[in-house]
């Protein structure tokens, strides 16, 4: 078959545009392949960098017999003891709790805030002797009201801190206060009360006082009952004074809703450091309102959530896996049987740390915690805060 000269020229230009072509084509190939291993995708640039390698269970939590409970009629915790602090030195736990006695009691014992509320300590080798280890009533001993503490070591002054909250004359709401001791286990070597002042931005209400440190601030951490959690900052080295330079900042505001119905933060955030994960651990207090009291919370349904963050500014990022699941949801507490435990709240907790001084240090997040609750079931809605039976067990995840 013959064939035209000009569909010679154009069968062999083409053959060449082919080419050149597919040799583009190879080109882009190969630069598309290496910018893809140099830019992250979208996937990769969206995902947290704070989600933890190794999975915070919360399923299925254990729980001991309680590790204290009430004490006997007429002492200053012969209603309830609550908001638990521990840390383990010297081969002993020494355990700082919230007390409640009567009213009787209380206008027997000046000590005691109006609620019937005081400070206690118990020590002992083991976490099961905390019940029968003999009580101290610190309030007495220091002549002054404190309720909810915090203890730990500050090493860069080689001194022990409970950091707390009390009332002040004049004052509608609670203060920040500090006391600091040499020698923990000397339960008349605590020093008087002192206020952490600070630069609070509103006259709101503000509760639950925690200090954590890292190599170079200090941080004070409170919320305010309506949902949010603040935090002042601090040079290290004007701990506890320097709180009273810095502006607060607000950290983070959790409100929600689910078929029990409208949940937010409440109280109690505790935060510490994970050192295998090399972040920050907060646990927070959550709570539903009152079904019959207006503008009340309701205190036989208390949970707990969750919250990692690589700093502690922030930001921070829930660890559950949505935002209705709780890491300490009351459903999810069994006994050491296997049996459904009786308790209706996880309020108030705080881990049992490796550590004791003012970096608030756990290994991971096999979790060993220090929780308040009761049995809510003969508790009508009408009770009195102040006389809720709370008393303290032990809760792990492993």
């Amino acid at each position: 078959m013959e064939i035209d000269i000009n569909e010679k020229l154009l069968t062999y230009n083409q053959s060449l545009l082919m080419k050149k072509n597919l040799k583009n084509v190879v080109l882009l190939s190969i630069l598309a392949l290496f910018f893809s291993s140099c830019t992250p995708t979208a996937n990769n640039s969206e995902k947290s960098t704070n989600q933890p390698e190794q999975e915070i269970l919360y399923d299925k939590w254990t729980v001991s017999e309680p590790i204290l409970e009430k004490g006997p009629a007429g002492t200053f915790d012969e209603i309830s003891v609550k908001d638990p602090t521990i840390v383990f030195f010297n081969n002993k736990y020494h355990l700082f709790y919230t007390s409640k006695a009567t009213y009787e009691t209380r206008d027997k014992m000046p000590h005691l805030s109006k609620g019937g509320s005081g400070l206690g300590y118990v020590a002992a080798e083991t976490l099961e002797k905390l019940n029968t280890a003999e009580r101290h009533d610190i309030g007495k001993i220091t002549e002054s009201i404190i309720v909810a503490p915090q203890i730990f070591y500050f090493e860069p002054q080689k001194l022990w801190y409970i950091v707390a909250q009390t009332l002040v004359k004049g004052r509608p709401d609670l203060m920040p206060i500090y006391l600091t001791n040499p020698d923990i286990e000397d339960i008349h070597g605590w020093s008087e009360q002192q206020i952490i002042k600070t630069r609070k931005m509103n006259d709101g209400f503000w509760i639950d006082f925690w200090v954590i440190c890292d190599d170079v601030k200090a941080h004070l951490f409170y919320t305010d009952h309506e949902g949010s959690l603040f935090r002042f900052e601090s040079p290290i080295e004007e701990f506890p004074n320097g709180f009273a330079n810095e502006k607060e900042e607000t950290v983070l505001s959790e409100r929600n809703e689910n078929e029990i119905g409208r949940w937010r933060l409440h109280e109690g955030s505790h935060i510490y450091y994970v050192k295998k994960e090399k972040k920050y651990l907060n646990l927070l207090e959550a709570v539903y309102p009152h079904p019959t009291r207006k503008n009340y919370w309701e205190s036989r349904n208390r949970f707990m959530f969750a919250m990692i963050a690589d700093k502690l500014e922030g930001p921070w990022e829930r660890v559950e896996r949505g935002a209705n699941e709780f890491i300490g949801d009351p459903a999810n507490l069994f006994n050491e049987d296997g049996s459904k435990a009786v308790y209706d709240q996880v309020s108030h907790p705080e881990l049992i740390r490796s550590g004791y001084d003012q970096k608030l240090e756990i290994e991971d997040y096999n979790l060993q915690l220090l929780f308040q609750a009761f049995d809510a079931e003969s508790i009508d809605s009408n009770y009195d805060y102040n006389y809720l039976p709370w008393q303290l067990m032990l809760m792990k995840n492993y």
